[in-house]
C-alpha cells in the first residue's frame, strides 16, 4: 500500500514501484493514494492526491471534511486488504495517521521523505520512533538523527539525483536567455498567497527590461486553467510550461520560486533564485512557533549557510523581489555566489552509497513481512 500527498512524491513513489515490480519480476501489486504518474505505473488509486495537497492549519481546517473522507478510505482498504508493506511518503500531518493504523494491524511501515522534526515540531520523533519500521531519507544529515532515536534509517539519496530529466538537463550547455522562471508553487493555496506579487514583479521588470520574457510551469496537481486565468488580461511575455520541462527551465537567467523542493531542481539547473513564501497569516503564526531552524529553502539548509535570499510574508512585495532579482540577472558576485553554494549543496547530497535505493529498502521490508506471515502461518497450522 503507497501514500502520497503531494505531486512531487508521486513522481518519486513511481519510479520505486517501477523498481520493485522489476526486481521481483513484476508480482508486486500496488494501491492507495497517489497521482498520474504511480496510476501509469499500475499502482490502484482508491484516492487521487492532485485534489488533496494543502499546505498551512487554515488551510487544512477548510479541507478538513474531505481529508478525513480520504483516511477512512485508505484505513479501510488497509484493513480490508492488509498489505504486506505500507509506503508512506512525505505528507505527515495524514500519512502519521496511517501509520498508526498500520501499527494495530501488525503492517510494516516504511516512510520516505521523512517529517521534518529537524526543522519543526521535534516531539514528533518520539511518535515516529513507535510507529515506523524503517526509514528512507532524502538528506544526509537526517542518518544520524533517526538512527540515535532507534529508527532503522538509510539514506536514498536524494530525488533531484536520481532525475535523469533533470540531470540530462543540467549537462546540457544552453546560453541563458533574457527570460525569468515565475514558480508560485503546487498548490492551489500557494498560487493564491505568491502568483499575484510574483506578477507584480515581472511587470517591473518588464518596465526595464522591454525584451523579458517569462515562463510559468503548471505543477500536475494544478488546473492550468487557473493560472491561464490570472495571466490571461496580462501584456506580459509569459510562457505556460510543464512542470518537468528542465530543458526550459535551464535557459532561464533567474527565477523566483516559492520554497520547496523546486529550489533543488533550480540549482540543480544552475539557475540563480529569489525563494519566497507566504501563507495565511494564523497558519504563519502557528508554524513559526514550531520552527526551530533559521532557514526555510532547501538549498540553504543544506548548505548551511544563505546561500539564497528567503522572503516571507510581508516580505514577499514586487518591490523586494524585483530588488533581490535585479541583482541577479547581471554577472557580479551575488550571481556567481549562488552559483559556487549550489556546487556545495550537490557534493554533500552525493554522498551515498549507490546500491542503497528506495526500491532496494522496499523489497528488503516486503520480503521480511512476507517470511514473517509464512512463519506465523506454520507455526498456526502447527
Amino acid at each position: 500500500m503507497i501514500s502520497v500527498g503531494e505531486a512531487s512524491g508521486d513522481m518519486h513513489a513511481a519510479s520505486a514501484l517501477q523498481q520493485l515490480k522489476d526486481k521481483s519480476g513484476g508480482r508486486i501489486e500496488a494501491f492507495g493514494m497517489g497521482g498520474n504518474r504511480l496510476a501509469a505505473f499500475g499502482a490502484e488509486l482508491l484516492v487521487d492526491n492532485r485534489h488533496h495537497a494543502v499546505m498551512g492549519l487554515v488551510e487544512v481546517l477548510h479541507k478538513y471534511p474531505q481529508l478525513r473522507a480520504n483516511l477512512s478510505t485508505l484505513k479501510k482498504a488497509m484493513k480490508d486488504r492488509q498489505p504486506d508493506a505500507l509506503l508512506l511518503v512525505d505528507y505527515p500531518h495524514f500519512n502519521m495517521k496511517l501509520a498508526a493504523e498500520a501499527k494495530t494491524l501488525g503492517i510494516p511501515v516504511l516512510y520516505y521523505i521523512a517529517p521534518k522534526v529537524w526543522a519543526s515540531r521535534p516531539g514528533r520523533l518520539q511518535e515516529l520512533t513507535e510507529l515506523v519500521d524503517h526509514m528512507a531519507v532524502i538528506f544526509p544529515f537526517e542518518v544520524e538523527l533517526f538512527r540515535e532515536a532507534g529508527i532503522a534509517t538509510t539514506y536514498v539519496g536524494n530525488p533531484v539525483l536520481e532525475n535523469k530529466t533533470l540531470v540530462a538537463a543540467r549537462q546540457s550547455r544552453v546560453s541563458q536567455n533574457n527570460t525569468i522562471a515565475l514558480l508560485p508553487g503546487s498548490r492551489k493555496s500557494e498560487i493564491s498567497n505568491l502568483l499575484s506579487p510574483m506578477l507584480a514583479t515581472a511587470e517591473l521588470l518588464a518596465s526595464e527590461y522591454p525584451d523579458i520574457k517569462f515562463v510559468l510551469p503548471v505543477a500536475e496537481t494544478l488546473d492550468e486553467s487557473l493560472l491561464h486565468d490570472a495571466i490571461k488580461d496580462s501584456d506580459l511575455n509569459i510562457e505556460l510550461i510543464e512542470a518537468a520541462n528542465y530543458s526550459k527551465l535551464r535557459q532561464c537567467k533567474a527565477a523566483i520560486v516559492s520554497s520547496g523542493t523546486a529550489t533543488l531542481e533550480l540549482a540543480m539547473l544552475e539557475v540563480p533564485m529569489v525563494v519566497a513564501y507566504r501563507m495565511n497569516t494564523l497558519s504563519y503564526r502557528v508554524l513559526k512557533r514550531w520552527l526551530t531552524i533559521k532557514h526555510i529553502s532547501l538549498v540553504n539548509i543544506i548548505a548551511e549557510r544563505a546561500v539564497v535570499p528567503e522572503l516571507l510574508q510581508d516580505e514577499v512585495t514586487a518591490e523586494n523581489l524585483h530588488r533581490e532579482i535585479n541583482r541577479l540577472i547581471t554577472p557580479g558576485e551575488t550571481r556567481v555566489s549562488q552559483l559556487e553554494g549550489f556546487d556545495d549543496v550537490f557534493r554533500k547530497l552525493s554522498r551515498k552509497d549507490d546500491k542503497t535505493s528506495l526500491a532496494t529498502v522496499l523489497l528488503d521490508l516486503y520480503q521480511q513481512a512476507r517470511k514473517s506471515k509464512e512463519v506465523k502461518v506454520s507455526a498456526t497450522v502447527n
